[in-house]
C-alpha cells in the first residue's frame, strides 16, 4: 500500500470538527452535561434490593444515649445503635445492650432517636429483657403524630442462601445499607454483656451482610422489605459474620416479656395483661403491688387505661408510657357485668425492687422538702458517729410496711427515717454508707439478695441499728 495515500486520511481524522462557516466549534465534555435520567431509566435501576430498602428505611431509627450533664461543646453521646418502629404510636424494638447504660443506671442519661427524614424524638425505655437482648422504647411524639411501622415476615420460612439486607446506624452513619445472604440458621454465641455477665444467645440467624458497631438493634429484612430479624452481634476478629435475632423470637419476647408490667423499667403496677381474643385481660397480680392493693383481680377485663380505650396488651403498654410514678393511673375494668374504675399509683422500678426484697416503701426527704427535719437528723447522725456536723444528702422515710415482708419482721414502722446502711466485712466494721436516693438504696439492696443488710435509722429522737433479710 502506498504510504502517501494513508497519511492524509490519518490527518483528517485527527482534525477537530468545523462548522459550515469554517470556524471550530468547542464541545462540552459529556461528564458535565448532566443528562437527567427519565422515569423509565430510573425504574430500570430500581432493583428488588432498592425497592426493599425503600419500603423499610423510614421505619429504622438511630438511637443515641446522651449524658444530660455533658459540658458545653461536648456531644454528650455515650453510646449509639439502631431500632425498628413496630407500631404507628412510636413503639420501637432494639437490643438491650444498646440502651443498657440507661437501664442499669438511668440517672443523668437520656435517649434520643432520629429518623431518616431528620426528625428527632426523645424516647423512654419501657421494658427490657437482658436474657433475650431486647428492649422496648416509646418515642415521645407530638399529639396526633404517627410514624411508619415496619411489616414483619415469618422467620420460620427463611432459606439459607436467600438475599438479606441490614439497615442501621454503624459508627454513627445513619441509615447505612449492607447486603448479603442468609448464611446459616439456629446459631448460638457467647457474649459478654454490659452488666459484666457472659450470656449465651441461641437460635440466631447468621449473615454475611456487614454488621458493625451501631448496627445493633437495626433491621434485617428480606428481599420483599419485611422484617426477618433484629441485628444484635458481629463476630469479633472475623469478616462477614454477623448475627440477628429471628423476628418470630422477637415477636414472642415482645408479647410474653416486654409487654409485661413486671418487666416495665420505668414504672411498676404489679399486674400482667394478656390478649384474649378481642380484649385485654388481667392474668396475674403481685400481691404487694399497686394494682392488687387498689383492688384489681385476675380475670378483670380492661376497658380503659390512662384515659384511652384498651382492647389489647399493646394498648395497655401505650397507656403506661404516659403514666407518671406516684400519680393516680385511672383504670376502668369490667367485672361480673359491672364497670369499675380504680386508680393505682405506679411505683418506680427501684421502689418495686425494695417492695419485693425487703417489703418496704419509702419517700425521699431532702433539704428542700423539710430543712428542719433533715438538719436535726444530720446533727444527730454526726453525733452518733462522733464527727464534725454536716448535712446529709437526704433521709428515706418509711411510708409503707408490707405484711409478711422482712421489714415488718425486723420491726420497721411507718415514719422511721432510714439514714444509712452499715458495712461489716473482714476489713471494716460498723462503717456507715450514706444513702443518696431510693435508686441508690435499691442498687445496694440488689447486691445482697439472700443475705442480711444492717440499717441505721432514726425513730423519734433516737438511732437504732438492726438487720433486714434481703429476699
Amino acid at each position: 500500500m502506498n504510504p502517501a495515500r494513508i497519511l492524509p486520511l490519518v490527518i483528517f481524522l485527527c482534525l477537530p470538527l468545523a462548522s459550515q462557516s469554517g470556524r471550530l466549534q468547542p464541545t462540552r465534555p459529556t461528564l458535565l452535561q448532566g443528562m437527567a435520567p427519565d422515569t423509565a431509566e430510573i425504574n430500570m435501576r430500581r432493583t428488588p434490593i432498592v425497592r426493599a430498602v425503600e419500603m423499610a428505611e423510614d421505619s429504622v431509627v438511630s438511637i443515641y444515649v446522651q449524658d444530660s450533664n455533658a459540658r458545653a461543646g461536648s456531644s454528650g453521646i455515650e453510646g449509639q445503635g439502631s431500632g425498628v418502629i413496630i407500631d404507628a404510636s412510636g413503639l420501637v424494638i432494639t437490643n438491650w445492650h444498646v440502651i443498657a447504660s440507661v437501664d442499669i443506671n438511668p440517672s443523668g442519661r437520656e435517649l434520643v432517636t432520629k429518623l431518616k427524614n431528620k426528625k428527632s424524638y426523645e424516647a423512654r425505655l419501657l421494658s427490657s429483657s437482658r436474657e433475650n437482648d431486647l428492649a422496648l422504647l416509646q418515642l415521645i411524639l407530638p399529639a396526633e403524630e404517627l410514624v411508619k411501622p415496619l411489616q414483619s415476615s415469618d422467620s420460620d420460612t427463611l432459606m439459607v442462601g436467600e438475599t438479606v439486607i441490614a439497615i442501621g446506624n454503624p459508627q454513627g452513619h445513619a441509615n447505612t445499607v449492607t447486603v448479603g445472604v442468609l448464611s446459616a440458621l439456629d446459631r448460638a454465641i457467647n457474649v459478654r454483656t454490659p452488666d459484666r455477665k457472659v450470656r449465651r444467645y441461641r437460635g440466631l440467624l447468621q449473615t454475611d451482610a456487614a454488621i458493625n458497631q451501631g448496627n445493633s438493634g437495626g433491621a434485617l429484612i428480606d428481599i420483599t422489605g419485611r422484617l426477618i430479624g433484629i441485628n444484635n452481634a458481629m463476630a469479633m476478629g472475623a469478616e462477614n459474620i454477623g448475627f440477628a435475632i429471628p423476628v418470630n423470637t422477637v415477636r414472642r419476647v415482645f408479647e410474653d416479656v416486654l409487654l409485661s408490667s413486671d418487666n416495665m423499667t420505668s414504672l411498676w403496677l404489679g399486674m400482667e395483661v394478656k390478649d384474649r381474643g378481642e380484649y385485654a385481660l388481667v392474668t396475674d397480680l403481685t400481691p404487694s403491688g399497686p394494682a392488687a392493693r387498689e383492688g384489681l383481680r385476675r380475670g378483670d377485663r380492661l376497658l380503659n387505661a390512662g384515659g384511652e380505650p384498651v382492647t389489647s396488651a399493646i394498648d395497655f403498654a401505650r397507656s403506661l408510657a404516659r403514666a407518671r410514678i406516684g400519680s393516680p393511673f385511672p383504670v376502668e375494668i369490667q367485672r361480673s357485668g359491672r364497670r369499675l374504675r380504680m386508680e393505682p399509683k405506679p411505683l418506680s422500678r427501684a421502689e418495686a425492687k425494695l417492695v419485693e426484697r425487703i417489703g418496704l416503701e419509702f419517700e425521699e426527704i431532702t433539704r428542700e422538702d423539710d430543712e428542719e427535719l433533715l438538719k436535726e437528723i444530720s446533727l444527730k447522725f454526726s453525733e452518733e458517729l462522733r464527727r464534725r456536723p454536716r448535712w446529709l444528702p437526704l433521709a428515706l422515710r418509711v411510708t409503707q410496711v408490707y405484711e409478711g415482708g422482712s421489714g415488718e419482721e425486723t420491726g420497721m414502722e411507718v415514719g422511721d427515717m432510714l439514714v444509712a446502711l452499715i458495712e461489716n466485712s473482714f476489713f471494716t466494721s460498723d462503717r456507715p454508707i450514706e444513702i443518696r436516693s431510693i435508686e441508690n438504696l435499691s442498687q445496694m439492696v440488689g447486691t445482697a439478695v439472700g443475705e442480711e443488710i444492717e440499717v441505721l435509722l432514726m425513730r423519734g429522737k433516737d438511732f437504732y441499728k438492726g438487720p433486714i433479710e434481703v429476699r
